[in-house]
């Protein structure tokens, strides 16, 4: 096994794109999202987050009915820290859940760009469309579950040494109907 080409300053390695890719932990990555799916596949992590992006019939988000573009699954299943944090509240329109929640050991071999619903670019959704993740905890009895909407709440954080991303994501106001449809 070689080591990456690497430009060195006052005896020091500057990182740099082509180094950080061809790095023993980026090498890793695939070993350990083998491993995470053993959370999966023992029952240990019951649920499914996915990437949803949708499109409003209007010029902006929220104007008209939304349509699904696209939905993607983060596999290997990463960890819902805790939804403790969630709570109920009441506003005029009825009970929502508001808070923030993390979800970590999202696999390395994501894109930043994907994870903030951007094209590889680095450019926004254009204003009619939406980016958003959904958590769905799976019920015992099969039954279609609860779909929270989240949104992220700060830059997802790589952690090379975690073989991953993580992120914050704060509860939306409007989740989508159990079956998937989309309201609106």
């Amino acid at each position: 096994m070689s080591c990456p080409p690497r430009t060195t300053r006052d005896g020091f390695t500057v990182a740099g794109a082509r180094l950080l890719n061809e790095s023993l932990t980026r090498r890793l990555v695939p070993v350990v999202d083998r491993i995470r799916d053993l959370h999966t596949r023992f029952g240990g992590r019951p649920y499914r987050v996915v990437v949803v992006r949708t499109r409003s019939a209007g010029a902006h988000r929220g104007r008209g009915p939304e349509v699904l573009i696209s939905e993607l699954e983060i596999l290997p299943t990463p960890l819902v820290v805790d939804l403790s944090s969630l709570s109920e509240v009441l506003t005029p329109v009825g009970i929502n859940e508001q808070g923030l929640i993390r979800v970590e050991q999202i696999s390395g071999r994501y894109t930043e760009d994907l994870l903030l619903g951007t094209d590889p670019q680095g450019d926004a959704p254009p204003p009619n469309e939406a980016t958003y993740w959904e958590i769905e905890f799976f019920r015992p009895d099969g039954q279609p579950a609860v779909r929270r909407r989240f949104q992220l709440s700060a830059a997802p954080m790589y952690q090379a040494y975690r073989f991953g991303w993580s992120v914050t994501l704060t509860s939306s106001v409007e989740n989508r109907a159990r079956s998937g449809g989309l309201r609106g």
